[in-house]
């Protein structure tokens, strides 16, 4: 039996062999890669999208206005807006510094706000049964987001590692905290 991506509860996740910056604060997390080849960011998001497009996961493309490059969709609840910035050190050396922000769909949103204000009518109609059985379904969906967001991280943290081998890109630093820059440019 073949696993997909969009099979998440079935993949067999590595342990991160990358150091992993997280900011809790902006529900985002930051991978560094570096390249002698002269990748650029756009190898790398075309690579991305070629992993993940066959699997059905929806994917939205910067038209330049955007805090993005790309905004990849997973089910109805999640999804997850994909930065990458390029640093040039001369020649084909760059660092690639992509960043991946977890966020809630519209759809999560508008849900989110829908059962509070419908908590809201009912406690202010005098109807607290109606009010608990809404705070319980409102709960109940808010995990399944989380749940869902969590899962679409670790999958694209997945994507990234596999992209990143593909092209043959450097993790700046490993979870043993060596730099794998300083070991590439010292002789």
């Amino acid at each position: 039996m073949t696993q997909t991506l969009t099979q998440a509860d079935l993949i067999q996740f590595d342990s991160p062999a990358h150091k992993v910056n997280i900011s809790w604060r902006d529900r985002a997390y930051e991978l560094s890669y570096w390249t002698d080849a002269g990748i650029e960011k756009e190898n790398l998001l075309q690579k991305v999208m070629d992993l993940l497009l066959p699997c059905k996961y929806f994917i939205a493309m910067d038209r330049g206005w955007s805090d993005w490059d790309l905004e990849i969709y997973q089910g109805i609840w999640s999804k997850v807006q994909l930065k990458v910035c390029t640093e040039n050190h001369g020649g084909n050396k760059r660092v690639l510094r992509v960043r991946c922000a977890l966020r809630m769909s519209q759809l999560a949103i508008m849900a989110m706000v829908g059962y509070c204000l419908f908590t809201i009518v009912a406690i202010v109609l005098g109807m607290p049964e109606v009010a608990k059985l809404t705070i319980a379904l409102g709960t109940l969906n808010a995990t399944v987001i989380l749940y869902q967001n969590f899962q679409l991280g670790r999958i694209l943290y997945q994507v990234l590692e596999i992209v990143a081998k593909r092209v043959y890109l450097l993790p700046i630093q490993t979870n043993s905290n060596k730099s794998v820059v300083e070991s590439v440019l010292q002789p």
